[in-house]
């Protein structure tokens, strides 16, 4: 039975793709750093618990042991989120996004390549439609999915003499605990910023947090994201990438035809309330 790497699995969309592959019959090695959630996951058909912490180099070092010597597949879900307009961010916040949403998916990479290209398996990354447009507030968040974006077409093109192929999901919102929990989010980052910087992006914070509860309402079934991974890993001619719906196909396109000033003016203003809080 075929094999897959999934990071992240002990929640949200990594433990759907989990249950999926499960139930399809795969060996899946899905990771996770509490002994709840492993012990979790360990209850699941074909599912061996693996410990990792993302960020811990010692813990990326120590992954390839608890593999097999060919892997049919990774799936990078593993991330985070860090919000807020760039001028309130910490250098730390800005580094803690980065590495988890970039480095670390690397790191990963790095540690399966070998059992990767011993099976001719598959990469997959868990980007965003974020990976692809910047928005006011979201700022650290686009730039890791834009690196990994770029990282990711750059691996697709060296892989190719090794027949590995790489994919790129590019979800809008779905409906997980990481949406759920959008406003609960939103409000911390506010109650962190300065005095100085909250009195400064009173009305864009005030928008977003009015923008966000909307998006909530609109959040997708994560078994969109599901299906796209089940087709990066199966399919004879895996897609490069995976848009999962119409209207991220169509702001894509409208976004790359519109002019900067004009793309600027609607999201700044889609995200900016008139009222002060």
């Amino acid at each position: 039975m075929p094999s897959v790497l999934v990071t992240g699995a002990n929640r949200g969309i990594g433990l759907a793709i989990t249950r999926h592959l499960s139930a399809r019959g795969w060996d899946v090695y899905a990771t996770a750093r509490s002994e709840g959630a492993l012990a979790e996951l360990g209850t699941m058909p074909g599912v061996h618990p693996t410990r990792l912490d993302i960020t811990d180099r010692a813990s990326l070092d120590a992954l390839a042991a608890q593999l097999p010597a060919e892997l049919d597949g990774v799936v990078n879900n593993a991330g985070i989120i860090v919000n807020g307009p760039v001028e309130g961010l910490t250098l730390d916040d800005l580094s803690r996004q980065l590495d988890v949403n970039v480095t670390a998916q690397i790191g990963v990479t790095h540690a399966v390549l070998p059992r990767i290209r011993a099976a001719k398996g598959r990469i997959v990354f868990i980007s965003s439609v974020s990976g692809l447009i910047a928005t006011p507030g979201t700022g650290a968040y686009n730039a890791s999915k834009f690196a990994l974006e770029a990282l990711a077409d750059a691996l697709r093109m060296e892989l190719r003499p090794w027949g590995i192929r790489v994919s790129l999901v590019e979800p809008g919102p779905i409906r997980t605990d990481m949406w759920g929990g959008a406003l609960e989010q939103h409000d911390a980052m506010v109650a962190a910023l300065t005095e100085e910087h909250r009195v400064l992006y009173a009305p864009h914070l005030a928008g977003t947090r009015k923008l966000l509860g909307r998006m909530q309402k609109l959040a997708a079934d994560p078994q969109k994201v599901v299906d796209a991974v089940d087709h990066a890993l199966t399919a004879r001619r895996p897609k490069s990438r995976y848009l999962l719906d119409a209207s991220s196909r169509i702001q894509k396109t409208v976004m790359g035809l519109t002019p900067t000033p004009i793309r600027d003016a609607v999201l700044a203003a889609a995200t900016t309330s008139k009222r002060r809080p």
